[in-house]
């Protein structure tokens, strides 16, 4: 059976309870802000996590930073579907900077949606929750996509290049963008990997190369 892992963008969307959850077979992370970790976090919301037991818990995010929790969630996206291909995500959030990373983990046959609401979750869970004397339907096998060398790290760094307003006009700032990226999470990359990436987000039009001229299509 596939694992439902609900990943809650936290600073973006503050559900009241996480109830909806309580009978159904998801893993639950909490993403929460590190100014928000300062805060309050109301009664409902902490009992619901009790109830779900060691299958939730709160991710705290240790620095401020612009999109610091987005990519928090978009790197344990990453490390989830590496552990588990067959898994299924579903992320919390009403931030439509996730859709890019979303479409292209769908592409590649990997279950993942975006919702704006717990409610909402156990509508796509796989497998489905039995109604009441009906029993549930099963879900269709998950095959999964091939895997490309250093697949992993296309997801955080498409979504990097999405959340950026001046993005690297060619490709030597391109190459320097994603080395810089990588040495700031998870450790420098030699350059021939940083090449095999471009080459990759190239030949899946996500990125498309004219001279030493580069353009982006990410939405």
């Amino acid at each position: 059976m596939a694992t439902n892992y609900v990943l809650v963008d936290f600073e973006n969307v503050q559900p009241d309870s996480l109830a909806a959850l309580a009978n159904g077979p998801f893993r639950v992370k909490v993403f929460v802000g590190a100014a928000q970790a300062k805060g309050r976090i109301s009664f409902e919301l902490s009992h619901s996590m009790q109830m779900l037991g060691a299958s939730a818990e709160y991710v705290r995010i240790a620095r401020t930073g612009k999109n610091a929790v987005d990519m928090h969630i978009a790197y344990y996206v990453g490390r989830l579907l590496e552990k588990e291909p067959g898994a299924v995500i579903h992320i919390v959030s009403k931030d439509t900077d996730f859709d890019p990373l979303i479409e292209y983990l769908r592409a590649k046959g990997s279950a993942c949606k975006r919702v704006k609401t717990i409610g909402e979750v156990p509508k796509h869970a796989a497998p489905r929750l039995a109604a009441a004397g009906k029993p549930a339907v099963k879900p269709t096998p998950h095959v999964p996509a091939p895997r490309r060398p250093h697949a992993e790290k296309l997801a955080p760094i498409i979504k990097h290049l999405h959340s950026l307003s001046g993005k690297p006009a060619t490709s030597r700032k391109l190459t320097q963008t994603i080395a810089s990226y990588f040495k700031q999470h998870g450790g420098t990359l030699p350059d021939k990997t940083v090449a095999l990436i471009i080459d990759e987000l190239i030949r899946l039009k996500y990125v498309s190369q004219d001279g030493t001229k580069v353009s982006y299509h990410l939405s």
